[in-house]
């Protein structure tokens, strides 16, 4: 079968599946286990293909990141080291106008490094902040859409992730990934300051007088007993893997390790939830590793059967204007990042991605970057961005249409941070450039 025949059908097959809610990882590993049978007809060749590409896919010394950090962002979330560190920061702001919002960008930016995960800072923040914001007068839609975004920087910022995930899977260097980042991830959180500060003129914090004065004495109490040792935690993470002393995997290791130590010292953590932080690692982690695995054997297939060559061949044949071919890739990403979730899609869209990036000579760190912003935007967009629901079933009483209308400004924030990344690559590449 051709490969133009091939590869509309394998689509296909998968849309029906998604339609079908039909787990993607399922659905991808069934569809290639199928897939794998219409083309070699012998069960013990697939049965060797499946086995291979299941081994392959997880015997990688890149993804044992990805549970560590993980595990690091459990333990400092029930022990309860963020939360008091999000309340220290929140008081450390007083008299900014916009306070509140504030809080949640710069609680986005500093909980995305330590916990990597966009996902879990949307669900705290609604938890925590968003009844603060609604009690103090702030607008509806200011105080979800500050959330839905501040707590996507967690997709950028080191230690994301999602960052990890992709990296692993386009092989792109991890270190130098999320090192990239940094630079982005503090260009869009100043895109949303201006948007609180816009928004928030006029005074909506109509009980800021609430919020208690202290003396130098009382701040660097806060600041030593809640932001010390978090702080210190990630510096030491970021300097290890910056200086080339550690690699993104041993970073965290002792990430995880020295998470769990200081919330033992700090805040007496108990074995048992310990034991609840590991295990839900341990489930985030198989649901992200199911994914790798059907997404390898995906990736086999299209190779073996030419689509992916033959795709690349057409487009850039077809498409011979870079900024042409990016706008296509950008708005292609959006629109499934609001369907599908972004580890799927990376799964998806990787192995045709990235030979497309080769053949326009673009830097591999610096689209990766330009990759994940991208599927930050479709995170919180319209009908179907993860963190939308997030936000829905932690926030009930707020209806999904005001969240549609919520995300909105900060969706059309990250959209110019895209222009300008692409428009200057060098701001992603010039930290990864000093690295050792």
């Amino acid at each position: 079968m051709d490969w133009y025949i091939f590869l509309p059908l394998f689509l296909l097959a998968l849309v029906v599946i998604l339609l079908l809610r039909v787990p993607v990882a399922v659905g991808m590993l069934a569809l290639g286990i199928f897939s794998s049978f219409l083309i070699f007809g012998d069960f013990s060749a697939v049965s060797k293909l499946v086995s291979l590409s299941v081994f392959s896919s997880v015997n990688s010394f890149t993804f044992s990141a990805i549970p560590l950090f993980i595990l690091m962002g459990e333990i400092l979330f029930r022990s309860r080291i963020a939360q008091n560190a999000l309340a220290e920061i929140s008081l450390l702001m007083r008299g900014i106008p916009g306070r509140l919002p504030m809080v949640a960008v710069a609680g986005g930016g500093a909980f995305g490094l330590l916990s990597g995960s966009s996902l879990a800072n949307t669900a705290l923040f609604s938890r925590t902040l968003l009844p603060e914001m609604r009690d103090a007068g702030y607008s509806r839609d200011l105080a979800a859409g500050s959330i839905l975004a501040s707590s996507g920087l967690a997709m950028v910022l080191p230690p994301t992730a999602l960052g990890i995930l992709w990296g692993g899977i386009a092989q792109v260097p991890i270190g130098p990934l999320l090192m990239a980042g940094i630079i982005p991830g503090i260009i869009m959180a100043v895109g949303y300051v201006v948007i609180v500060l816009w928004r928030s003129r006029g005074g909506n914090d109509v009980k800021e007088e609430n919020v208690p004065r202290r003396s130098p004495a009382e701040v660097f109490r806060g600041f030593a007993t809640k932001l010390l040792a978090p702080g210190i935690l990630a510096f030491v993470i970021l300097g290890l893997i910056f200086f080339g002393i550690a690699t993104p995997t041993e970073s965290a290791a002792l990430g995880a390790t020295a998470s769990a130590g200081v919330a033992a010292v700090i805040s007496r953590i108990k074995p048992r939830e310990l034991w609840q932080a590991a295990v839900a690692s341990v489930r985030t982690t198989t649901s992200i590793f199911f994914l790798v695995m059907a997404s390898t054997l995906y990736a086999q297939i299209m190779a073996y059967m030419g689509a992916t060559e033959g795709l690349v061949e057409w487009l850039t044949g077809s498409v011979t204007n870079a900024v042409l071919m990016m706008a296509i890739i950008i708005i292609m990403l959006v629109i499934l990042s609001a369907f599908i979730d972004q580890a799927s899609i990376m799964m998806i869209t990787a192995p045709l991605l990235m030979p497309i990036a080769a053949e326009f000579d673009w830097n591999g760190i610096w689209f990766s970057i330009i990759v994940l912003v991208t599927l930050q935007i479709g995170n919180i967009s319209p009908p179907f961005g993860m963190s939308l629901f997030v936000m829905r079933s932690t926030a009930p009483s707020i209806p999904m249409q005001a969240l549609y209308r919520a995300a909105i400004p900060w969706i059309v924030s990250d959209l110019l941070v895209v222009i300008i990344l692409a428009m200057f690559p060098w701001l992603v590449l010039v930290i990864p450039s000093l690295m050792g």
